[in-house]
């Protein structure tokens, strides 16, 4: 957390020295993660959050599915480079009715049973050379956005039987948002 500290504390003073020019690409380079995280293709036979989180172990490289979301307005950390994230076989609300006012928030799973809900969950970091998340969220970069399907290749940095499952992203793609009627929509399947 120092080390965040000192970072946004040397970005502070950077963007304040220089012409108005540097200023704007010294600000867009430290508020977006490196494009080396992004994959341009979706691999191929990749299991489901859920049945990667049955076998897994701290320290651990896995790949899986998941969608963006699980927690009601905090899907996407405004100050650190982090997200939650939720198995494709919870059913959020927006799929659950084609009125588009059916839900004001689908990306909590509120219609789903608690239990259920804590066991298809997890968190995504992305970290710097130094092993600290990035100071500043990840909403929006490389087209993520709440509910939209993923696919995370990482190491496993915490689990536990309470349902904790942090993983430290090496490489992400990006998919698109499944719609009512069609629930693997966007997920590259």
């Amino acid at each position: 957390m120092k080390s965040i500290l000192i970072t946004t504390l040397l970005l502070t003073f950077v963007v304040g020295c220089g012409d108005s020019n540097t200023k704007e690409n010294q600000t867009t380079l430290a508020s977006s993660i490196p494009g080396a995280f992004f994959m341009p293709s979706r691999p191929t036979e990749v299991d489901d959050l859920v049945k990667v989180k049955e076998t897994a172990k701290t320290g651990d490289e896995v790949t899986f599915l998941a969608r963006i979301g699980g927690r009601k307005n905090a899907s996407f950390i405004s100050s650190l480079a982090m997200m939650i994230v939720a198995d494709p076989s919870l059913i959020s609300c927006e799929l659950m009715s084609d009125d588009e006012d059916h839900c004001a928030t689908p990306e909590d799973y509120c219609c789903e049973n608690p239990t259920k809900l804590t066991k298809s969950l997890g968190t995504i970091r992305f970290l710097d050379d130094q092993g600290d998340m990035f100071p500043f969220s990840v909403e929006g970069a490389g087209g993520m956005e709440i509910l939209k399907y993923i696919v995370v290749t990482g190491t496993v940095h915490d689990i536990n039987e309470n349902g904790v499952f942090i993983v430290d992203a090496s490489k992400i793609w990006v998919g698109g948002k499944p719609n009512y009627g069609n629930e693997r929509q966007g997920s590259g399947e």
